[in-house]
């Protein structure tokens, strides 16, 4: 008898979902808001702001993005008083 390998679907939060989420890891709402739609339309972008963000906001969001099967790599550097957001499909170029 052969094995059958079998996919578990991974159900996608709700834009809100993810919005509160993202907003509980210590992150803006306007940032959270910015988040949830690349999330819920797949679209890559950057943006720069001074709202500030949790340490370990990369690690809390890379662990999010994971757990729910999201394509996606978000990164927030810090620079000079300033945090610049990309969020970005895995392996896209931008």
């Amino acid at each position: 008898m052969e094995a059958v390998q079998q996919q578990v679907a991974v159900a996608k939060p709700t834009p809100k979902n993810v919005h509160d989420t993202v907003m509980s890891f210590g992150v803006s709402d306007l940032d959270a808001g910015l988040v949830a739609d690349c999330l819920n339309v797949g679209k890559s972008t950057t943006w720069m702001n001074n709202d500030p963000v949790s340490d370990n906001i990369n690690e809390r969001l890379a662990a999010f993005l994971e757990e729910h099967g999201f394509g996606f790599e978000i990164t927030v550097t810090p620079v000079r008083g300033r945090y610049i957001w990309d969020v970005k499909k895995h392996g896209s170029r931008q």
